[in-house]
């Protein structure tokens, strides 16, 4: 299907761009890996595509001293090859095919919340910032809460995902993500990101990320918190990944049943953390 007809603006500067996404219909593009195929399918007309990719203030990765800042046009391409935590660099080698890995960015994949998109996983896991910028300045969000179902999140139309910032992995840090692979469309339909830091074989902080169950990806925070002080034992995991689908709305379809997604997130769980525990061991 041949798109509705729409108004197209390239700006090269922040100021710019928020001047035209004030605008009535205007929708921002960066890789357009998820917004082209809904202008094809006309399930999105926007009056005004603004082209956000030649914006320098969104791009690049920077590492601090504590933590790093990655740009919102990140592509996912840069990510799998030299993401700061291997969660990220494994979710983003999960994410479609070369093309999509090529142009795709991490800011587009967040701002678009597909619910079983694979990088919002591995950020949650590790407990980002959503960096948002608008014509009211700039704000922050934990990206546990930014997103609010399926394709919805606390982005305003006139505002964009500047950048997401992380802490950086430090000694005793391990993480891993964990994906059941859709055939057909290559879409999660669980994906599991985790994160733990060990000290003297003790887990001292953790971060578990679901996406592909409920209306959006969320943060199991109580299977969280029940990994912490433990030593990680299989028995230890069983028992905080008792909770993982703790207040999701787990979704059952033709591809795979609600009690079948259930039990394969509790499975990828229980990988990914032991992936995330044998690197912070050094393994």
């Amino acid at each position: 299907m041949i798109p509705a007809a729409f108004r197209y603006e390239r700006p090269g500067t922040l100021e710019e761009a928020l001047r035209y996404l004030a605008e009535p219909e205007a929708k921002a593009l960066a890789g357009g890996q998820s917004l082209l195929p809904l202008l094809r399918l006309r399930m999105a007309e926007p009056g005004l595509l603004v082209d956000i990719q030649d914006i320098a203030e969104l791009a690049g990765i920077q590492s601090g001293a504590r933590e790093v800042t990655l740009g919102a046009l990140v592509r996912h391409v840069d990510l799998a090859t030299s993401g700061p935590w291997r969660v990220l660099r494994e979710a983003a080698e999960a994410t479609g095919d070369r093309q999509v890995r090529r142009l795709g960015t991490i800011g587009g994949a967040v701002a678009h919340a597909d619910p079983a998109g694979d990088l919002p996983a591995a950020l949650l896991a590790l407990g980002a910032v959503v960096e948002i910028v608008g014509p009211g300045g700039r704000r922050e969000v934990p990206i546990g809460e930014f997103f609010l179902g399926p394709l919805m999140t606390v982005l305003g139309p006139d505002e964009l995902v500047a950048a997401l910032r992380l802490p950086l992995p430090g000694s005793g840090s391990g993480s891993s993500y964990r994906k059941l692979r859709q055939a057909a469309s290559g879409f999660a339909l669980v994906g599991v990101g985790a994160m733990v830091r060990l000290e003297a074989g003790r887990c001292v902080d953790a971060g578990i990320g679901v996406t592909g169950v409920g209306l959006a990806p969320y943060a199991a925070e109580t299977a969280r918190e029940k990994l912490i002080g433990t030593v990680l034992s299989a028995a230890d995991v069983e028992l905080a990944l008792a909770a993982i689908l703790e207040g999701a709305d787990v979704q059952g379809d033709p591809y795979a049943s609600s009690e079948y997604r259930g039990k394969m997130c509790r499975v990828l769980a229980a990988e990914a953390i032991a992936g995330a525990r044998a690197e912070a061991q050094g393994e």
